[in-house]
């Protein structure tokens, strides 16, 4: 079996730990697949008294195949990656002011709660897609590099 050179895998850090929003970019960037729905939730939470800064993030994937040619009328591929995070103090408020900061549309919803703070991303092609990466990255960024 050959060797993976892991190094030009941007969504794996030298540890080979997945960095989370790399992947899905890999894939995203990567995928002929003709329709692709991305769904992204980054959730802040203060009110854990175990884990006071804390951050769960979901990414999904969804991609659908038509091949009649091949004898495939429909195929569908799911990516659900779910991770949680206890932060420090200081990640967490650099993520809450990102998170804060950023504007509310028609890919993007944000919800606030007192202990609370949501967002939810949503895009239904690649120009979408795009536009996230492009406007969240240091977001994105940020959380990919806790894992390295």
């Amino acid at each position: 079996m050959p060797k993976i050179n892991i190094v030009n895998m941007t969504f794996l850090n030298e540890n080979a730990n997945i960095r989370q929003f790399g992947l899905f970019k890999f894939m995203n960037e990567n995928s002929s697949d003709e329709h692709v729905i991305s769904k992204i939730s980054i959730v802040l939470r203060r009110d854990k008294i175990e884990a006071p800064y804390y951050m769960s993030t979901v990414v999904r994937l969804s991609s659908c195949l038509d091949m009649p040619e091949r004898g495939m009328f429909h195929a569908m591929d799911m990516l659900n990656f779910h991770r949680m995070h206890n932060l420090t103090e200081e990640k967490y408020n650099q993520i809450r002011t990102l998170i804060i900061d950023a504007e509310d549309n028609n890919l993007v919803k944000i919800s606030r709660e007192e202990k609370r703070l949501k967002m939810e991303m949503t895009s239904k092609s690649d120009e979408e897609f795009a536009q996230l990466l492009q406007k969240h990255h240091e977001l994105f960024e940020m959380i990919d590099g806790l894992v390295g």
